[in-house]
Parts: structure tokens; sequence; C-alpha cells
């Protein structure tokens, strides 16, 4: 039976908890970037664009996650998602989410599996 697609991110403990790895990739045949981090125990990913101004959530700043860890944050404007769900908590982005990434994480480390997503380079494990 062949193996699915997926893309390699990092090994498990490379993603430590509210922190994050950043992978640029083809995305709907599009370059386009993806943020990988752990929350809560779980890997999430999200393209890296803030829904409210098409901007890198991690424009401004070396991080994806607000000063208090449990949100993620824009830091161009300071729009708030929520890391489970990617639904925006700020009233300039009201109703909008984070494009979601599927991700999968076993002993051999950190993938993406989303079939919209595509290596740039086609390296992958």
């Amino acid at each position: 039976m062949p193996t699915k697609a997926r893309i390699w991110v990092c090994d498990n403990d490379q993603l430590e908890e509210n922190n994050y790895v950043q992978i640029e990739v083809a995305y709907a045949s599009e370059p386009s970037s993806v943020v990988v981090f752990r929350y809560k125990g779980k890997c999430l990913a999200y393209r890296n664009r803030c829904a409210h101004m098409q901007q890198r959530l991690d424009c401004k700043k070396d991080t994806i996650f607000d000063d208090t860890g449990q949100n993620l944050r824009c830091s161009m404007h300071g729009a708030t998602y929520d890391p489970i769900t990617g639904e925006s908590m700020s009233a300039i982005c009201k109703g909008e989410r984070l494009t979601p990434i599927r991700v999968q994480e076993n002993e051999e480390g950190v993938w993406i599996t989303d079939k919209r997503v595509k290596p740039l380079a086609g390296i992958s494990k």
C-alpha cells in the first residue's frame, strides 16, 4: 500500500510547547509559509497569513503567540486567533479564520499531510 504524500517539518523534540517552526511550501500551487506549533501538547499548523491584512503572523516579531502564550497573534496589527480553531478573536476580522493545515506527529517526527500542500523544492522524507 503506498504511503501518503507528506512533508517533513522537524523532529518531535524540536517543537517545544508554545513555540513554532516555519516552513516554506507550495499551497494550492502558490508559494506560502506555514507555521507548525505545539499548543497544550498538540501539534497544529496554519498558513502563516493573517486573515485581516494577508501579512505573515511573524512579520514584525519572531513569534506567533501573544504575551500570554494563550492566543496566536499577528505581529503587524495585533489580530488574535484561537490556537485550536484558528478563529479570530479580534473585532477587526471577526468571523474570519486562519487556514488550517493538516499535520501528523509520529515517532519519526512532525509532518505536513495536507493534500493542498506540496514541497517547494521537491524534498520530503
